[in-house]
């Protein structure tokens, strides 16, 4: 190995030693460790090059070993509290060991340590998702609360730039186009750790799933969980539950709203689905199918008839599927033309693809696994065509963001 090929190489395996040892400071400049980790994958990916590009395979072996499981740290999957900094400290060690050609060799060892970590957390459930960990402008507040109103998804991007980049320049970048196609951007911001180089945050907001999403986006991206800057802890949820339990929470009773039907023999999921669908309309509930089936019944031809039925599949009683079936039967017996009854939504806690396909075959309008959450609801209603006219969100106590 040439003079200058080996200084270079020293220099990247102190940078990343130097990254890996000060790792915890990160904090000292508010920047979240996730970022260390994207930078630390960059600098494994570029020391793997220039070791092979060297014939030092078993070190360029390891690297991309290290580099793969930081890949998975990036992606979700790994354990950022595990014991993996100390990990890649010795594999660092050893690949400066092995090129100063020392006789004992702890290489074959790391790998397996390395295989087994990666192996475990390749097989992690468990999806990771990010905070926005900067504050949000008045507008930028506003934007986020308006998408989740309308029952979009956030969503953060992270990307790693050249240290020369600005803030200035970040727009000329690539995933701004992929973001424009996925949906609508929300804020960005350029995070810069001293001596170590800087990573691009953006946060938007789509009504794309995350397989569409990975067509469209290279670069890692997260769902959004919270913010510093907006009060998202769950207590003012919690309580307005509460108080929909105790029915201290109207109802809207405006007669131009929708008229809905809850089916769900589950208490829980039921008092979900009726809280999330509060803003929408006067709601009645049913925990049996055959009960349900009769309040459709009653209201059929009337003028209190149901707009929209959140019908779950597994029901005492006739189940969800026989009861969406004889609802149609209904309709056709009453004249109404497919595509012009009620709006019926089909809800299962299992991804069952043939019992979707079957829902749709008796023409339910939609599908819900469960657990649901507000955004769903909030998607598939305006997908319906129901429009919200209840927006807690938006008048949180005590923010003055929309101001």
């Amino acid at each position: 190995m040439n003079s200058e090929a080996l200084e270079n190489i020293y220099e990247m395996l102190d940078q990343i030693e130097g990254r890996l040892l000060g790792l915890e400071k990160t904090a000292e400049y508010d920047v979240d460790p996730h970022v260390a980790v994207q930078l630390l994958f960059r600098d494994l990916h570029n020391l793997k090059s220039a070791l092979s590009m060297q014939g030092e395979e078993l070190c360029a072996k390891l690297i991309h070993q290290a580099e793969s499981c930081l890949d998975a740290l990036r992606s979700g999957k790994g354990d950022i509290r595990s014991d993996w900094v100390e990990l890649l400290l010795e594999v660092i060690d050893e690949v400066k060991a092995n090129i100063e050609g020392q006789e004992e060799s702890a290489s074959l060892e790391l790998s397996g340590r390395l295989e087994e970590m990666l192996g475990k957390w390749l097989h992690n459930e468990v999806e990771q998702t990010r905070e926005i960990n900067f504050p949000l402008e008045p507008d930028e507040a506003l934007a986020v609360k308006k998408a989740v109103s309308a029952g979009l998804t956030l969503y953060t991007v992270e990307k790693i730039v050249s240290d020369e980049m600005t803030i200035e320049k970040i727009h000329d970048l690539p995933v701004f186009e992929a973001i424009a196609e996925a949906g609508q951007k929300i804020a960005c911001r350029l995070v810069s750790v001293p001596g170590s180089g800087s990573v691009l945050t953006v946060v938007f907001a789509t009504e794309k799933t995350r397989e569409d999403l990975s067509l469209i986006l290279f670069d890692p991206f997260y769902p959004v969980t919270g913010s510093k800057s907006l009060d998202t802890s769950p207590e003012k949820s919690k309580k307005e539950i509460q108080a929909c339990k105790t029915g201290t929470v109207p109802f809207a009773t405006d007669d131009n709203l929708a008229h809905i039907l809850i089916v769900d023999d589950e208490t829980v999921s039921l008092m979900l689905l009726q809280y999330f669908l509060m803003p929408y309309g006067r709601i009645d509930t049913s925990q049996d199918g055959n009960d349900a089936l009769g309040k459709y019944a009653q209201a059929l031809g009337g003028d209190n008839q149901y707009d929209i039925i959140f019908l779950d599949i597994m029901i005492p009683g006739m189940t969800g599927s026989g009861v969406l079936e004889e609802i149609r039967a209904q309709e056709g017996k009453a004249g109404i033309i497919p595509g012009h009854g009620v709006k019926i939504v089909m809800v299962s806690s299992l991804r069952d693809y043939s019992m979707i396909s079957s829902s749709f075959q008796k023409q339910g309008d939609a599908y819900l696994v469960k657990p649901i959450n507000g955004q769903v609801v909030d998607k598939t209603m305006a997908t319906l065509g129901f429009q919200k006219i209840l927006l807690p969100f938006l008048t949180n106590d005590g923010d003055d963001s929309s101001r």
